[in-house]
């Protein structure tokens, strides 16, 4: 799941007039909202409203720093991070956990709908999701890459009923596939059952065709595997994906979704239309349009 991130340049004044020689900065923002139709009118969101700036500097030891605060959705967060030059350490309340920063959906080519699963949501399925983001709260990473294998491991911080959510991610490579696999450790104080979920996704470019394949298994029954293609015609960028969602106790889950969409600089809108099925008649069958927008500079 990605995050917008904002920094108020006052702020970072003082820092950037101390290093001003070898220290960068970058703003930006974007607005993103949707019209959609699920057969009961048209209706309006507008998703996310982010401004943000990202800084970065040298030590004086040679070691690399960054830092960003974000406003987002009401909330402010701040995320730092250390290249040592033997890995690099982030932490703050902005960090996400590091399957969550990982398990995007490479199968999906909606303009801005594309998060992990595509059934069970963003966060897997809420505050017991695979994502382990919200179990474990602000989290402390750290990624590295050795011989072309890259990692991430993140701790989370203790909660009222929860230890401190482990996650960890592995990714690389091969015959011009790139791999991604990751499981979260979520263990209870209370009864609750210990879970460990995990993914996969693999994604492959060949012939103007973009491939991608995701698997998500909370570890808890619910299992969805999703794939797709797209590919670019006519300057205009398109793609299919389908998902299936073994829902344990519950009724399983098909979904189809074609997508098109157009960049215009610093504007990009897509159509998708997406058609779910759910297990035993017809009554939660849903369609729907949703024509997005997206600008930003």
């Amino acid at each position: 799941m990605n995050r917008s991130k904002f920094v108020g340049a006052t702020a970072l004044a003082s820092v950037m007039a101390a290093g001003a020689a070898q220290a960068e900065m970058s703003i930006g923002g974007f607005t993103y909202g949707h019209l959609s139709d699920g057969g009961n009118g048209l209706s309006q969101t507008v998703s996310t409203n982010s401004l943000y700036v990202s800084y970065s500097d040298s030590l004086d030891n040679g070691m690399g720093v960054s830092s960003a605060m974000s406003i987002y959705a009401g909330e402010i967060l701040t995320a730092v991070s250390i290249d040592t030059g033997i890995g690099t350490v982030s932490l703050g309340n902005g960090r996400d956990s590091a399957v969550d920063k990982n398990d995007g959906n490479p199968a999906c080519f909606s303009l801005g709908s594309c998060g992990s699963a595509e059934l069970m949501g963003d966060g897997w399925g809420g505050a017991a999701g695979g994502d382990a983001d919200k179990l474990s709260g602000n989290s402390i990473m750290y990624t590295n890459s050795v011989s072309g294998i890259d990692f991430a491991i993140s701790r989370g911080m203790e909660g009222g009923n929860v230890d401190p959510v482990m996650s960890y991610v592995v990714g690389t490579s091969i015959m011009g596939a790139s791999i991604k696999a990751g499981v979260s450790s979520i263990g209870y104080k209370d009864s609750t059952q210990d879970v460990d979920p995990s993914f996969v996704t693999v994604s492959y470019s060949v012939a103007g065709l973009n491939l991608g394949y995701g698997m998500y298994d909370q570890d808890n029954g619910v299992e969805e595997t999703t794939m797709g293609v797209g590919t670019s015609m006519g300057g205009f960028d398109m793609g299919i994906q389908f998902a299936d969602l073994d829902n344990g106790s519950n009724a399983d889950k098909d979904m189809m979704e074609i997508s098109i969409n157009k960049g215009l600089g610093a504007a990009s809108f897509g159509l998708d239309y997406t058609d779910t099925d759910e297990a035993g008649g017809t009554t939660n069958d849903t369609e729907n349009w949703r024509f997005s927008y997206v600008i930003g500079f």
